[in-house]
């Protein structure tokens, strides 16, 4: 099956315009840090996580049960989690690979997004804890699809167009290499230049008397920094696989 890069693209653009939507909605509230600490969420009896922390893994825990990490780009943020108890239909993906989770790089999408977050958001407390880990777990999971979704199938597509190239790559163990063979430095300025002009469009319609209106920049610059980034990372984890099962 040939995945064509024009269609892959769309469907980034796509999920790239949802977690717009979703990471201007979290904006809305303050950095709140309380809720990123071990033992304040409040929880009955004594809880040493922290309010986010419990918000991914319960929300994880209902996922998985109905089978949302069968889907290739959607990976968990926790390990050990329960079996699931329903199997989604699945069409053929046109990926080759045998272990979803080597390609899984949501530890440093967290990372990178907690790391952002008081850039977004600031670090002041409105008291909205518990709406502010329900849109972070939103954006998380939009997040993690994205980049996914981009690892995968873009691999997939680039390997098909020069196999040879990158089992020679992959055999030299040439990260840099295959990192260099991958980036499209034009492509990756049309989707910065893409995120800012839908940023700024989404906000145009936007009263900021009633909603807080977010920097263009910010978000671009988590783009540039984190999310292109992670998508080439979890490409070359992908390419390492798919070169090995020929």
């Amino acid at each position: 099956m040939t995945l064509r890069l024009d269609t892959i693209a769309s469907h980034l653009a796509g999920l790239e315009e949802t977690l717009i939507y979703k990471i201007l909605d979290r904006a809305q509230f303050a950095g709140n840090p309380g809720a990123y600490q071990p033992g304040q969420s409040r929880f009955q009896p004594a809880e040493t996580a922290s309010l986010f922390e419990l918000r991914l893994l319960f929300q994880e825990t209902l996922d998985t049960q109905f089978g949302r990490y069968r889907i290739p780009e959607e990976r968990p943020f926790h390990l050990g989690l329960p079996a699931p108890r329903r199997v989604p239909p699945q069409a053929e993906t046109g990926l080759k690979i045998t272990d979803l989770e080597t390609v899984n790089v949501s530890g440093p999408i967290r990372s990178n997004y907690l790391e952002w977050l008081p850039a977004l958001c600031g670090t002041g407390d409105d008291g909205q804890w518990g709406s502010s880990v329900e849109h972070d777990v939103i954006c998380l999971q939009a997040l993690g699809r994205r980049i996914h979704y981009g690892a995968l199938y873009v691999g997939e597509s680039k390997y098909q167009e020069s196999p040879e190239t990158f089992a020679a790559l992959v055999a030299a163990r040439d990260d840099a290499g295959i990192s260099a063979l991958i980036t499209r430095a034009e492509v990756e300025q049309r989707v910065l230049a893409r995120v800012r002009a839908k940023v700024e469009a989404v906000q145009s319609v936007s009263d900021p008397q009633l909603r807080r209106l977010v920097d263009p920049e910010t978000i671009v610059e988590f783009f540039r920094s984190a999310i292109i980034p992670l998508t080439k990372d979890g490409e070359i984890r992908y390419l390492y696989q798919r070169v090995s099962l020929g």
